[in-house]
């Protein structure tokens, strides 16, 4: 059996659309992925899942996420409307349904880019990095790394944004998990995916080459500005020059340049393929804007750049003026309105650079393993919080860029509250219909809501064992002549550090706080039978509570965490 994941990043298969001939994934096909999908989310762990939502697989995995008590995050590649339009609406109308029901359940909808697709796979494709980026950043907060799960038909054309592309760039095949439609259909009784013959493959890939020819191309971003510019003398700026010509053969002695940098005034603006590059530009630059002797210069105080990075799809083109390579567009906006918010002397980065940058960060540390070498991630980040930006630019969700080899400021959150968006989910509830087979299911949710948290594993032991005691007693008991059992089973870590276990059956009327003590003296040949499972619930907890409210039974167990082993106590 596979360890518990915890976190799932998941991408699927699109539903065949009506009228477009059979593909990989009929609608005949729903109700067996929608089985083995709640399979692997149990046998996976999966309590927070990150996925887009198209009509399909992803809405599927969405659907059994939120029905298994799990957290759902939603990354959608471009505009909400423009997604819907052209995956969500052309498999039918009932799929919209689905698809607001999803995104009201979800405990986050982010769009990756706000604008249209205009018939480019490349958001796609970086929709998928951002899927990864996203999931990495909440395992590192929580300490455990993600899963990939994928649900797919190995004869698709590896389109952007398909599954094989999301596996194309997931580096850590220990941590991946495929379910097959093709070997699905076969064991549902359903006839084979139509064969795609090698022309049609080729025809395929050269409509993908001739969406690629696109003027689009997803940058890392750098616009920087000096905060005390505008406090110099005039004779001061070309001794300015001087010393940043100082710092620019530093920093080209230790980094690569980027693709494109422009300065103009006291704004630097820079560009690269990858997050990664231009980090390591950025800090270089940083560290030498701090290291230089100012005095050597004749500059009565020291420059300080505030540094703003993000990662998104830029324009590619020529200058009609220069005639030189630029890039344009919505994202280079974006990012210079992110710098005047940001402390001097510091580096901030929006969120998508930060998830490109995390994903980059493993696909270096996958190498290094792969080569017998060490590996130690060149950067930290701090959360910020959501930063309104200046011009009408909404907000931004912000973290603070940190090398842990050079000191600088430290910038502190708004609201201390909006940590909480890194903690894992603090309740979470499962419906089953009382089957035997149901109280396995019970106890992997509880058992991966618990290891989330990391609870001590004396207090897991206990609160599993009080679960499987009620719910065994609850199924085999509790629902003669019921016509349709429910058990309904919440489990939640609360502020006053204890762990709430509550369960609510609409079974016959059972008050377990009524049963008598059993006879712990007599001998065991004339021991009364019974009685053992409540006192053993009673020992293993802290309070036990019962009501009779509506025709349902509910039990309410509470478990106390010792002050030591909280798992969210600050170190």
């Amino acid at each position: 059996m596979t360890a518990p994941a915890g976190i799932v990043v998941f991408v699927g298969q699109p539903i065949d659309r009506p009228g477009a001939g059979p593909g990989s994934f009929p609608p005949d096909l729903e109700a067996p992925l929608r089985r083995t999908l709640t399979r692997r989310i149990t046998d996976l762990g999966t309590v927070i899942g990150y996925s887009s939502a198209a009509a399909g697989a992803d809405i599927l995995f969405g659907e059994e996420l939120l029905a298994l008590g799990g957290e759902l995050n939603l990354v959608l590649p471009c505009h909400r409307d423009d997604f819907v339009g052209q995956y969500v609406d052309p498999a039918g109308a009932a799929w919209r349904e689905r698809f607001e029901a999803l995104c009201a359940g979800a405990r986050s909808v982010v769009i990756g880019c706000e604008e249209k697709l205009l018939g480019d796979p490349l958001l796609l494709r970086f929709n998928n990095q951002l899927l990864q980026g996203m999931a990495r950043l909440r395992g590192d907060a929580l300490g455990i790394p993600p899963h990939l799960l994928l649900a797919w038909s190995p004869g698709e054309t590896p389109r952007p944004g398909s599954p094989a592309d999301a596996m194309d760039q997931w580096p850590e095949m220990a941590r991946l998990s495929i379910i097959d439609l093709d070997d699905l259909r076969l064991e549902a009784g359903l006839p084979s995916a139509p064969r795609r013959r090698p022309d049609d493959r080729a025809a395929d890939a050269l409509d993908d080459l001739s969406l690629d020819v696109s003027p689009r191309a997803i940058r890392a971003i750098l616009f920087a500005d000096m905060a005390s510019y505008t406090q110099m003398a005039d004779e001061e700026v070309p001794l300015l020059y001087d010393f940043l010509a100082e710092a620019g053969q530093r920093v080209a002695a230790i980094s690569e340049p980027p693709m494109l940098v422009e300065t103009w005034g006291d704004a630097v603006h820079a560009v690269t393929e990858r997050a990664h590059h231009l980090a390591d530009w950025t800090m270089a630059l940083t560290r030498a804007v701090a290291e230089i002797d100012v005095k050597a210069f004749g500059l009565r105080r020291r420059p300080q750049f505030r540094m703003a990075l993000h990662v998104g799809p830029v324009f590619v083109g020529i200058q009609p003026l220069t005639g030189r390579g630029t890039v344009f567009g919505h994202h280079i906006s974006r990012t210079a309105r992110i710098e005047p918010i940001v402390a001097p002397g510091a580096v901030c980065a929006s969120a998508p650079f930060v998830a490109a940058l995390r994903a980059e960060m493993d696909e270096r540390a996958d190498a290094a393993r792969q080569a017998g070498r060490p590996y130690v991630p060149r950067y930290a980040v701090r959360y910020l919080g959501h930063k309104t930006l200046p011009k009408q630019f909404g907000t931004e969700e912000l973290y603070q860029l940190i090398d842990p080899e050079m000191p600088g400021p430290v910038m502190e959150p708004e609201h201390a509250a909006g940590l909480g968006r890194m903690a894992p989910p603090d309740r979470s509830t499962l419906t089953v219909a009382g089957r035997p087979d149901d109280a396995d299911v019970l106890t992997r949710r509880l058992e991966a809501f618990m290891r989330i948290h990391h609870l001590p594993p004396q207090a897991e032991h206990a609160i599993l064992i009080a679960l499987d005691e009620l719910v065994a007693n609850t199924i085999s008991h509790g629902f003669g002549g019921v016509a349709q059992p429910r058990l309904t089973v919440s489990i939640a870590y609360t502020p006053d550090r204890q762990v709430r276990l509550e369960l609510v059956d609409n079974g016959v009327p059972f008050d377990p706080l009524t049963a008598p003590p059993p006879d712990l003296e007599s001998d065991v040949d004339t021991r009364p039978i019974g009685g053992l499972g409540v006192h053993l619930v009673r020992e293993l907890t802290d309070e036990m509570r019962y009501e009779r409210i509506d025709g349902r039974n509910r039990t309410t167990l509470i478990k106390c965490l010792e002050p030591d082993s909280d798992p969210h106590a600050l170190p």
